[in-house]
């Protein structure tokens, strides 16, 4: 969350969050929440579902989208679950699942629905390398609408394992694939001194991940125009 929203910033975007209830529950838990709001990267927080202590909370998804639209008015809403996540090693069985149900629900409300994608060359597991296993059910099979699914330009190795995946997904039949610079990343964390890790890992220890949210901000800037 916090370097997509400090990308977007840098974009001249104004950012609203909604935090689902897929991971810890209290807002107030959230060390990024707090940095964020104060720096001006992020205007309001709406918690839904069973997620609580935002500056509103709602029912669900649906009327969480809406009242961070209706409240703040911002250019984009990022929708992600609070810190932790559930994993239990299988296609089904993690809590990130709900990223499909969230790409149907802006869809319904009439918005532009953007895929953030889980890209690493660093885990270990073979099932998360290139384009995660995660993503790729999300997309696929749970997904039920067209999204626009931004992607990293990466070194030719690393590019080609990504093709090879979108291809072996059907992904680029079922949705708008683009390929962006993400290097905005690099900017963003300079700027506003992020210490953001994923998994524990460094920008630069798992570079291609902080890349495909560098590549997102770089397409919603020019689909915004």
């Amino acid at each position: 969350v916090a370097p997509l929203c400090a990308c977007l910033a840098l974009k001249g975007c104004r950012v609203a969050y909604v935090m689902t209830d897929a991971a810890s529950l209290p807002a107030p838990w959230s060390r990024t929440i707090h940095e964020l709001k104060d720096s001006g990267l992020m205007t309001g927080v709406v918690t839904v579902g069973n997620a609580w202590g935002g500056d509103l909370e709602a029912v669900n998804i649906f009327s969480g989208l809406l009242a961070a639209h209706a409240v703040w008015r911002p250019d984009v809403i990022v929708a992600a679950m609070g810190p932790g996540i559930v994993g239990t090693g299988t296609k089904w069985g993690f809590s990130g699942i709900e990223q499909g149900m969230i790409l149907n629900a802006v869809n319904t409300l009439g918005g532009n629905p953007i895929a953030v994608p889980r890209i690493s060359f660093a885990d270990p597991r073979e099932r998360h390398r290139g384009l995660s296993h995660h993503t790729m059910t999300v997309l696929s099979e749970v997904c039920q609408v067209r999204v626009h699914l931004p992607l990293p330009l990466l070194k030719e190795e690393q590019a080609g394992v990504l093709e090879r995946q979108v291809k072996a997904g059907g992904l680029q039949e079922r949705h708008n694939v683009a390929y962006c610079d993400g290097h905005v990343v690099d900017e963003a964390f300079e700027r506003y001194l992020l210490k953001t890790t994923t998994m524990g890992r460094s920008k630069d220890q798992d570079y291609e991940f902080f890349l495909a949210l560098g590549a997102t901000a770089e397409f919603f800037h020019t689909m915004k125009g």
